[in-house]
Order: structure tokens, then C-alpha cells, then sequence
């Protein structure tokens, strides 16, 4: 069961420092990744940097408040628009590694096994809710929309 109510106050806590902690995380993720920048050649990056976080903001908010339908429809939409900006699969792995130590960063000591081990699971959930066979349920097990949405938001 994901832990909202870490994943909140570890958010809450970087929430303060948001356009470094966004700018943080995409110096991360060109540095460890850069195959990764050619996808940004063209971006506005201060705005890409407040849609990072707002796009965090809603997540917690759709998880805090158990709003399923409105979580399930932001992250497929939001799936297939990277998937039209040309991500790949293999490219979220690289997100959540620069995303997790990002937060390391920032939290310090306050970083935890327990706080690392919540947003693996959630980014988990989230990637797997965007991507494009979680569009229908066609090709995935039968209710596995409907038990991921259910773990996403459960509190």
C-alpha cells in the first residue's frame, strides 16, 4: 500500500526550494543521462521546470484527496503526450533515478529507506498508469486498471 501521507510531507518539505529542486532534478538527469537532453533542445526549461513540479503538485493532491478518476485521466494524458515527445519505455527508469536522488539531496537526513521505498512504489504505479497500455484494459490483466487506481489512492 503506498504511503500518501509520506509521499505529502516529503513534497511539503522540497516544496519551498520548487524551482531549484526542478532545476536540480533536470541538471541530474542530463548529467547521469545525457542522451537524455536532446529531448529538451527546443524547451522553455524555467517553464518545463514549473510543469515538473505542478504536474508532482496534483499527483499528491489526486492521492491525498483519493481522487481516482481525476488521477487515472491526468496521468494517461500526460503519458501520451511523452510518448508524442518521443519517450520511451526505457527512459522513466532514468527519470526515477534522477528524481529519487534529487530528493535525497534536498531532504538530506531526512531521506529515509521508508521515504525512497515510497516514491519507488508510487513512481511505479504512475509510470505504469501512463504508459500506453494502460489506456484500456486490453492487454493487461483483468481489473489491473482498476487495482492500480484503487493502490495509487488508497491512503
Amino acid at each position: 500500500m503506498l504511503r500518501v501521507d509520506l509521499l505529502q510531507s516529503s513534497f511539503e518539505q522540497v516544496l519551498g526550494q520548487k524551482e531549484a529542486f526542478a532545476e536540480t532534478f533536470y541538471q541530474r538527469l542530463f548529467m547521469l543521462y545525457p542522451q537524455t537532453r536532446q529531448m529538451f533542445a527546443h524547451t522553455n526549461m524555467k517553464h518545463q521546470q514549473n510543469v515538473l513540479m505542478a504536474a508532482l503538485s496534483t499527483v499528491i493532491s489526486s492521492l491525498k484527496n483519493a481522487e481516482q478518476e481525476k488521477l487515472a485521466s491526468l496521468l494517461k494524458e500526460l503519458g501520451r503526450r511523452h510518448a508524442s515527445y518521443g519517450v520511451r519505455p526505457e527512459h522513466y527508469p532514468m527519470v526515477a533515478t534522477a528524481l529519487l536522488e534529487t530528493f535525497a539531496l534536498y531532504l538530506g537526513r531526512a531521506w529515509t529507506r521508508e521515504l525512497n521505498d515510497a516514491w519507488t512504489e508510487a513512481y511505479g504505479a504512475i509510470v505504469a498508469l501512463m504508459s500506453p497500455q494502460s489506456t484500456s484494459e486490453g492487454g493487461m490483466p483483468s481489473g489491473f486498471m482498476s487495482r492500480l487506481i484503487a493502490r495509487l489512492t488508497r491512503a
